[in-house]
């Protein structure tokens, strides 16, 4: 991640973003969000969900998937410290998280983040804004597979968070990393989440 997206990232979260995900946490019910409601009570494994991503083409293989709480929620989803994110996913319930990284040729980068919260909500609001501070110059994508996810694109980056239950999948890409790259690993995340079978075809 270059300086000035980090810079951007910073500014982001600390004048809009987190300012919107932390007025929702103590008013759950008054949040809007996005993701794929299959049922609210649907929980799974964070490093279990991160763990059997497979390598996309172009891309190195990845090391382990680590595990996080909320005190390293900041630096495990943007790679930095940010003043009130970690309080924030404190407070929204967060339980665990995992996160894997992979990297490939010409800055390619992905980045797979699973969370697990208390509720479903504070998976949307925090998990939406996450996303879209990782994207600070992206305009709003809602692919059609996945309608009420909040996904954000610009010229050199994407990100999409979708929400299953009460779990989060929240997938970042910078660089050459397109489209389908984004869209398969959250459905393989979404697929690991129910137990459905990895191999099986594409949806949402």
């Amino acid at each position: 991640m270059t300086r000035s997206r980090r810079a951007a990232i910073v500014h982001r979260l600390r004048v809009v973003a987190l300012v919107a995900a932390l007025a929702c946490v103590p008013l759950l019910a008054g949040c809007a969000g996005g993701g794929v409601a299959a049922q609210d009570s649907v929980e799974a494994d964070p490093a279990f969900v991160v763990r059997v991503l497979p390598t996309r083409p172009g891309l190195d293989i990845a090391g382990p998937g680590v595990s996080t709480g909320s005190g390293e929620f900041d630096r495990a989803t943007l790679g930095q410290s940010i003043p009130g994110l970690a309080k924030g996913a404190k407070d929204g319930g967060l339980r665990s998280a995992a996160t894997r990284t992979w990297t490939g040729p010409n800055g390619a980068r992905l980045v797979a983040v699973a969370s697990l919260w208390d509720d479903s909500e504070p998976a949307r609001a925090i998990g939406g804004q996450v996303a879209r501070a990782a994207v600070p110059d992206g305009t709003p994508w809602t692919p059609t597979q996945y309608g009420g996810s909040q996904g954000y694109r610009s010229d050199d980056a994407r990100s999409l968070n979708v929400v299953v239950g009460k779990v989060s999948l929240l997938v970042i890409a910078e660089g050459p990393v397109d489209d389908e790259a984004v869209l398969r690993t959250i459905d393989l995340m979404r697929k690991a989440s129910t137990n459905e079978d990895l191999e099986g075809p594409a949806g949402g």
